[in-house]
This record gives C-alpha cells, structure tokens and sequence, in this order.
C-alpha cells in the first residue's frame, strides 16, 4: 500500500464525498433582533425518534453558525426539486441581503423561518452542540413539524451540481 500525504488524503476524501448524493437542505434560525438567518446544508441526519432529534453540521465559518450558537434554536426546511434559485442565494454571501425575497415564509413553534414550499420543515432546539474541528454539530430536538401535501421530489446534491432524484423502476 502506497502511504499518501495528509493533502492528497484530505484532497481525495473531498473528491469521494462528492460522489455521495446528498438531499440539501435550508437551515434558518432567527437572532435576537428577529433578523432571518440561513444558509444551505447537505448534512443533515436523523438522530432518534425518542425524543424525535435531528443533527446539522454547520462550518464555523459560515455566516449563520454564530446566530445559530446564540439563538439555541433552528429549522430544517427540505429543499424540492428546482428549488436551485433558493439554494444558489442561500450558500454566497453576495446574497446575505436577499435570501428572504423570495418564496412563501411562516413560522412554527421556535419563530425560525419555515418555507412554505419545503418538502418537510422540522422546526428544533438545541440540545446539544459538539465541536468537530472545522465545524460544530448541532443536536436538535424536534418541537413542530411542517409536511405540505406535496409530490415528494427533493433537490439534490452531488459533485458539486444539483441534480433530480429519479424513481427507480
């Protein structure tokens, strides 16, 4: 076996995390001024059913992550097919004044902003947040939950473009 550089391992892991189709989601939170914050997350998990929690995993140095440590609170929106426009505004900061212009948005028990068009939203609190070198996983407990009666076509990511989800025959 061939050892390879710590770059090259952390440059192939990003080139074989690519491969791994991921649902992508809106995370928005509110801080203490009622301001809307968001951004765009593909990590995004289950964690129990008892009690009903989630887990994100948010860049420190995302725009939203400090909102997110002081407010205790968020949501997770599920992203539908060609909801693209959403997800290009909520992941570049040169759209930070804009993210809420568009779509249809409401709130549930914790006040963050839940999109109307969203797949599901799952409305959380924080129960838990564990530091992960560049990235601090949030543990929430799922308070409300929003599902539309909606086809279920999630946008999805992989190798850096969205992409439709087909329905194996």
């Amino acid at each position: 076996m061939t050892d390879i550089s710590t770059d090259d391992r952390a440059d192939l892991f990003k080139l074989g995390m690519r491969r791994l189709a991921a649902g992508v989601s809106l995370i928005t939170t509110r801080d203490e001024t009622g301001a809307r914050h968001g951004l765009i997350a593909t990590s995004v998990t289950s964690v129990c059913l008892t009690p009903p929690s989630l887990l994100t995993c948010i860049n420190k140095s995302a725009s939203s992550h400090d909102t997110l440590v002081k407010a205790g609170f968020f949501c997770v929106n599920l992203l539908p097919e060609g909801a693209d426009d959403i997800a290009m505004r909520f992941s570049s900061s040169r759209f930070r004044d804009v993210r809420f212009a568009e779509g249809n948005w409401s709130e549930l028990e914790t006040g963050s902003p839940v999109l109307e068009e969203a797949l599901a939203s799952f409305d959380c609190r924080i129960t838990n947040m564990v530091e992960a070198s560049s990235h601090t996983i949030f543990i929430g407990e799922v308070v409300a939950v929003r599902l539309p009666p909606q086809p279920i076509q999630p946008l999805v990511y992989i190798d850096g473009v969205f992409a439709r989800c087909a329905h194996a025959a």
